[in-house]
């Protein structure tokens, strides 16, 4: 009777410790999650200034109208993710020069970083570069126009972008609940 309620004891003190060792468990996942959503805030390849310069032109870019605009969407810490994971050493510099370029013309015509500049001064910059015109240069040009495109696949392959500025249909052509099943009926290839 003795050894009966000692390994009644035993084994409550081995759940014990092993739900104790659950909730240690689960209790240090929840200080790596929130250190993980911090991290994830920081930019994963741009400054802290070069992601919001990002930003500010990914929203001239897609500004938000009826529908979230590229900021809102988070187009830019998209961006800063693709040329992270994605983009050559070669091709990631460049972006970085490419703002780091523009940011110093913004200064030169108007003493302001871009950012900062009011809205009318900015959109007549990127009109300039857009357009090559000096003190833009076509390397210029095409800078942004790749960062258009950045800017663009970020949006759209968003939720916003792909469900509330494009159409979306999860089941294209429509679902058919019957089929009529012959010998002669063939298997899809999927």
């Amino acid at each position: 009777m003795t050894s009966f309620a000692h390994r009644g004891n035993a084994r409550r003190t081995a759940l014990l410790r092993l739900g104790a060792l659950c909730g240690l468990t689960l209790a240090g996942d929840i200080p790596a999650a929130l250190a993980a959503a911090k991290r994830a805030a920081a930019p994963a390849l741009l400054s802290v200034d070069e992601l919001a310069l990002t930003g500010v032109l990914a929203e001239l870019v897609i500004p938000r109208t009826d529908t979230p605009g590229a900021l809102d969407v988070g187009a830019h810490r998209t961006i800063d993710h693709l040329l992270h994971t994605c983009a050559s050493a070669a091709d990631a510099a460049a972006f970085r020069a490419s703002l780091a370029r523009l940011d110093a013309l913004a200064r030169g015509h108007a003493g302001k970083p871009f950012r900062v500049l009011a809205a009318m001064d900015q959109t007549a910059l990127l009109r300039a570069l857009d357009g090559g015109i000096a003190p833009f240069t076509p390397a210029d040009m095409a800078a942004f126009r790749k960062l258009k495109s950045y800017v663009a696949f970020a949006y759209y392959t968003s939720e916003a972008g792909a469900m509330r500025e494009l159409a979306y249909l999860p089941v294209p052509g429509g679902f058919t609940g019957y089929v009529r099943v012959t010998p002669k009926t063939r298997t899809w290839a999927i």
